[in-house]
């Protein structure tokens, strides 16, 4: 009798146990995720917070004209940025595309994400989080997402990188739980050495002193001198 027990429970673990990998597979996969770009968006600003950092929805011009995308493809879309994105380079580029066209948008958002890379090399501005931009494709989904809370600018390099991936691995988690992968594509290119913005060389004059004009593109005065003048202040 305490074998028959012994082995109708060993029977009812073995079928629990294969109930519940069955559901944490459901659970991964994520192959029957239905909802628009939008709701994506909405999901990663609220489950992100500070970390979210974009406060600016943009328009459909900038998927098809910036971007570069079919929108007769495009079966939902939904992208923003931050509106002081001079020095804040947050953004997210979310779309639900027809069938087959998934890589090709992808592609696409890879050359933005290579201009905005350049602006960040050239200016040292924000660069760490742009060198941790995430580049998604689920199914029919294609995502860029540029996204953490800004670091301390007066930080090391190693400081900021540090800081920057722990932000990124915020957003890995959320996409996970959203369509069950976070397998970033992104491309990086390597950093050539001319993207850099030299203050010191560019804008010498050859006296050594800091003119208006020459390679920086401000106005030659030469030998010129200004008209006088006269500022009022009041009506």
């Amino acid at each position: 009798m305490k074998r028959i027990l012994t082995f109708l429970l060993a029977v009812v673990m073995v079928f629990s146990l294969a109930a519940c990998g069955s559901k944490a597979d459901d659970s991964s996969g994520k192959t029957d995720v239905t909802m628009t770009a939008q709701k994506i968006m909405d999901t990663l600003k609220e489950k992100l917070g500070d970390s979210f950092g974009c406060d600016v929805a943009e328009a459909e011009d900038n998927i098809s004209g910036y971007w570069g995308l079919d929108m007769e493809q495009v079966e939902s879309w939904a992208s923003m940025s931050n509106s002081n994105s001079a020095v804040n380079s947050n953004c997210a580029v979310i779309v639900k595309v027809k069938d087959g066209y998934a890589q090709d948008a992808a592609a696409l958002l890879q050359t933005g994400y290579e201009q905005s890379l350049s602006y960040s090399r050239m200016y040292n501005m924000d660069l760490q989080k742009v060198l941790q931009a995430r580049l998604f494709v689920n199914g029919n989904y294609a995502a860029l997402l540029i996204l953490g809370a800004q670091g301390d600018w007066e930080a090391s390099d190693e400081v900021q990188a540090k800081f920057a991936a722990e932000e990124a691995a915020k957003v890995d988690e959320v996409w996970r739980g959203i369509l069950g992968s976070a397998d970033n594509s992104i491309v990086i290119p390597e950093d050539d050495g001319n993207s850099g913005f030299n203050m010191e060389g560019d804008f010498e004059g050859l006296d050594g002193e800091p003119v208006i004009g020459g390679n920086g593109g401000f106005f030659d005065m030469g030998d010129d001198e200004l008209p006088d003048v006269e500022i009022m202040i009041g009506g």
